[in-house]
């Protein structure tokens, strides 16, 4: 990472503390909500990597997210923002 997109980031997670922000979207880090095993939610991700029914890898900046499962599908797509759905068996970070 670069050492001035590093000293951004750290900037962003500083003041999200001082005003008691939540960091991950006061920083624009990466996050994920999983309900139950059918449905996975992400914000502020890079892009997709791969797409297929039982394996998704997905760029999160500094990591890569591979969901595991069976008939996954990208139910829906913004900037920022992706949903999939599906039985979402396994998730790893790369």
């Amino acid at each position: 990472m670069e050492e001035k997109e590093r000293r951004k980031r750290s900037l962003r997670e500083r003041t999200a503390q001082l005003l008691d922000l939540p960091a991950d979207g006061a920083a624009g880090l990466p996050r994920a909500e999983l309900t139950g095993d059918r449905e996975l939610y992400l914000e502020h991700y890079k892009g997709i990597l791969s797409y297929g029914r039982e394996e998704i890898h997905v760029d999160g900046g500094a990591w890569v997210l591979r969901v595991l499962g069976r008939d996954l599908e990208l139910k829906a797509m913004r900037e920022g923002e992706l949903r999939i759905v599906g039985w979402v068996t396994g998730l790893e970070i790369l």
